[in-house]
């Protein structure tokens, strides 16, 4: 699974990589640079929606952990972050999301943690994964509009697929990317299993061990991404 994650882009610097047409308060709020990224953040996330004008792009700000529409409450929320790419189609919480409300979330990349024994203890060991070159990732991901006693609330989830063989020693799933990011946030694609034939496993990934501050969510800064021995 994909549990913490970091993301630090600036909102034009977004704005051009995807063609944005708006940037909502939250979303240029989300764009502060975080660099251990929990459930229940508030996260950047790339949309389409239709407007009178034709389709809109707007980067705005949602809640990871995603809580479907007919949730009686968000508190299973936290707990939703990851959807497995196999049954994304099929599950009540995601296959209406699939086939309507799709989004790519930028990040810098993202955590797992590996069991490794140290003398007689095992301990998990954090790494950070991103592509060798340093450049951004875009994860695919689902979005969901859940109305609650203080208005609505939009949260997402991350879609994952088992992982590549390089990844593989590392964890058994990793995020996923889309080959069409125009016909991926297409609200007009309504066909979910037509969307996930879109999806690809986040490429050329480089795993760097990194210190065990990251376990504490409490603990937040570019120190966190550094590589340790």
């Amino acid at each position: 699974m994909c549990g913490r994650y970091a993301a630090g882009a600036d909102p034009d610097e977004l704005v051009e990589e995807y063609r944005i047409d708006e940037v909502t308060a939250d979303g240029r709020d989300a764009c502060v640079p975080r660099f251990n990224i929990a459930p229940t953040d508030t996260v950047p996330a790339v949309v389409e929606r239709e407007a009178e004008t034709g389709l809109l792009r707007k980067l705005v700000g949602l809640r990871w952990g995603l809580v479907p529409s007919w949730s009686k409450d968000a508190g299973g929320g936290a707990r939703m972050i990851n959807a497995r790419v196999e049954t994304v189609t099929e599950k009540p919480a995601y296959r209406r999301a699939m086939a309507a409300r799709r989004c790519l979330l930028p990040a810098l990349g993202y955590y797992e943690w590996r069991p490794e024994k140290i003398g007689d203890t095992t301990l998990k060991q954090p790494y950070f994964l991103r592509p060798a070159d340093g450049s951004m990732v875009h994860m695919a991901g689902i979005y969901e509009f859940w109305k609650g006693p203080d208005g609505w609330l939009a949260t997402a989830s991350i879609i994952t697929t088992s992982a590549t063989d390089e990844l593989g020693w590392v964890h058994d799933r990793m995020p996923m990317t889309v080959t069409d990011r125009d016909l991926w946030l297409d609200p007009g694609l309504t066909a979910g299993e037509t969307a996930r034939e879109l999806l690809v496993p986040l490429p050329h990934l480089a795993p760097t061990k990194v210190s065990r501050a990251v376990n504490s969510v409490a603990n937040d800064g570019a120190d966190l991404l550094l590589p340790i021995e």
